[in-house]
């Protein structure tokens, strides 16, 4: 597992996707990763192809979209070639305030790289507002599953 290398990448204005993003770093770092941790917007999404995965800290705008300052990283992922293939997965934050709108941007986020290629490693975590300390299990079983998803294509393409 040593040299797994993982990027994550975050969008945050009240910074709980920023706390997230730092707590799977927390978790990819226990199990090995060399992790490198960045702001999506300031991010070209063609980075992405030169990693085993990338996981997606965000939050979900007003009508369910993903927020607008990556409108323009979320549109470029389908033009970048994950298909080596990267593992993706995403955590998303909300407020249930937003009804039917509540945490739809990882599901937004999975779609747009299923379209680039990526594997998808885990289902999305989706968490009210910020981190608790009962949400640290769904993110230690996220970060394993990714690793284990990693190892699994990778395993797949060296034979």
């Amino acid at each position: 597992m040593s040299g797994m290398r993982i990027l994550i990448l975050y969008e945050s204005v009240t910074g709980n996707a920023k706390g997230m993003a730092r707590i799977l770093q927390l978790f990819f770092e226990r199990e090995g990763a060399t992790v490198t941790v960045g702001q999506m917007q300031q991010t070209d999404a063609a980075v992405m192809a030169n990693y085993d995965a990338v996981i997606i800290s965000t939050y979900t705008w007003l009508g369910g979209i993903v927020p607008p300052p990556v409108n323009d990283f979320y549109e470029d992922i389908p033009q970048v070639d994950l298909s080596k293939p990267v593992v993706v997965g995403v955590a998303g934050t909300g407020d249930p305030w937003y009804g039917k709108d509540y945490n739809t941007a990882p599901d937004l986020f999975d779609a747009a790289f299923e379209k680039a290629g990526a594997v998808v490693g885990a289902e999305p975590v989706k968490i009210e507002q910020g981190a608790e300390k009962s949400d640290m299990p769904a993110f230690a079983a996220f970060v394993k599953a990714i690793i284990a998803k990693v190892k699994d294509v990778q395993g797949h393409a060296k034979e």
